[in-house]
């Protein structure tokens, strides 16, 4: 009788704990991490790890399928990296005008016109040992043909971004040509 009272008291036991941590309660015999019970200073013991403010990721490409799926599956592992992926932008495609030569002169045999597409995604506040992997992640899964360069983010990609309006600069212009705005005194 006295052993099936004990047995029957320690299973309670286990219930009443286990039903604790299905509820998150944090029970003084139960160590629970990050709790109240850990002393403050293990903060900062942690290693100070440099923080990469803002960091483009810039892709350029021929061909405008392969560079765009590349495009989401780069967005796609900053993400599973538990990365900050704050921006994401397409520059209008520079064209290029290729001639090949015949052997030995100055006659064209062919020409060629070719784009080139350009896509950035910007990641915001990447641990230095978060980006040396995602480095490596995105240099091994790069498809042929497709470049890619991670910089940091400059003014001078800011103001690439935005598109200019050229009807407004044109129209600008000749306003300035016929004596620009009337000041009122």
């Amino acid at each position: 009788m006295f052993a099936t009272k004990c047995l029957a008291q320690q299973c309670y036991k286990i219930v009443k704990l286990q039903s604790l941590k299905s509820a998150k309660i944090c029970v003084p015999s139960v160590r629970c991490y990050g709790s109240i019970y850990e002393p403050e200073y293990l903060d900062m013991l942690k290693p100070d790890i440099p923080e990469y403010e803002e960091v483009n990721i810039q892709i350029k490409g021929y061909d405008f399928a392969i560079l765009e799926s590349f495009q989401k599956l780069v967005h796609t592992i900053a993400e599973n990296m538990d990365l900050e992926v704050s921006d994401g932008w397409a520059l209008p495609p520079q064209t290029i005008n290729v001639r090949r030569l015949v052997p030995n002169s100055e006659n064209v045999e062919a020409q060629f016109t070719l784009s080139v597409y350009e896509r950035n995604i910007q990641v915001v506040d990447i641990p230095a040992t978060k980006l040396s992997l995602l480095i490596e992640v995105i240099e091994d899964s790069l498809p042929a043909g497709v470049k890619a360069s991670i910089h940091k983010h400059t003014d001078e990609h800011e103001i690439l971004k935005y598109i200019p309006d050229n009807e407004l600069k044109t129209l600008k212009n000749q306003l300035e040509e016929m004596g620009g705005t009337k000041k009122k005194k």
